[in-house]
């Protein structure tokens, strides 16, 4: 972890904690410079949670136990105004906000790469290097995420289908005779277009994979593969979570991208400078 991301991992880890932990969040969050300087049992009695509750919820943030929690907080007490873990406000200046949210990307794709699974990732470039035809559907930002998958795609070679519209993705999704597989993109896995759609394709035995930050959603559970992804500011600041989610989408897009491109390297960089040339020769102006 990061020096400066610890204090937004327990804003964030608070959204699905019990009360005992999210008092514990609450504490920690208010008190930070403090708490390096404390042992567990102090902890406990100035927060009114039990010392089980202070270690459990420790190692759920990733660390070895109060004691890295000490470390982790100490480091950040030392390097970063608490200030810039708050929600974006209208009484931001021009630097405070470039602070908020470097350090809201920053660490979003830090937890990002740490959450993304190997297998998992190899296991949808397989999918998709099976499958003659990949369709692609994302509502709203996460709509632009399926963009950039087209175009990255599209230029080595991928058959790809890609539209907003849910009837002509799902006409496509019924029909095709060929060997294909619908990848979903949500960040909240809840998006109802989303969900109904990977539903359909399970119907028809259509593999479907998903692109989530929510393990439990039912885009999550509904897919054969669901990668996910982390976004780390919680849904309510709806402000700054957009744009952490659609980074964290579009990172893991790269990454599949990649993992696909390595595997024919020769072949589909040779594809790429192709495409790089038409489109020179025919929409590039001419000197």
């Amino acid at each position: 972890m990061t020096n400066n991301t610890i204090l937004l991992t327990i804003r964030t880890s608070m959204e699905n904690a019990s009360k005992a932990e999210k008092i514990l969040g609450e504490y920690i969050l208010k008190n930070c410079q403090e708490i390096p300087n404390l042992s567990v049992a102090d902890l406990s009695k100035k927060s009114g949670v039990s010392q089980a509750t202070i270690v459990r919820f420790s190692k759920s943030l990733g660390l070895d136990g109060f004691k890295g929690l000490k470390v982790e907080l100490a480091r950040s007490s030392n390097d970063v105004d608490t200030g810039l873990y708050d929600e974006i406000s209208p009484n931001d200046g021009v630097d405070e906000l470039k602070d908020k949210l470097a350090l809201r990307v920053q660490h979003t794709l830090d937890s990002t790469n740490k959450d993304l699974n190997s297998k998992y990732l190899n296991q949808t470039v397989d999918a998709f290097k099976d499958a003659n035809v990949v369709l692609v559907y994302g509502l709203g930002a996460s709509h632009l995420v399926a963009e950039d998958f087209t175009q990255k795609f599209s230029r080595i070679g991928k058959n790809v289908i890609n539209t907003p519209d849910t009837h002509l993705l799902v006409s496509n999704l019924l029909t095709q005779q060929n060997k294909q597989v619908l990848f979903l993109i949500s960040d909240s896995g809840e998006t109802q277009e989303t969900v109904t759609i990977a539903k359909l394709a399970k119907q028809n035995n259509v593999r479907v994979i998903g692109l989530t930050s929510n393990g439990h959603s039912r885009l999550a559970k509904t897919s054969d593969i669901s990668i996910l992804t982390s976004n780390t500011v919680p849904r309510d600041q709806v402000r700054s979570a957009a744009t952490t989610s659609l980074i964290s989408q579009l990172y893991a897009v790269d990454l599949i991208y990649y993992l696909y491109l390595q595997r024919d390297y020769e072949s589909n960089i040779q594809k790429l400078k192709e495409s790089h040339l038409l489109v020179e020769k025919y929409f590039s102006p001419k000197k």
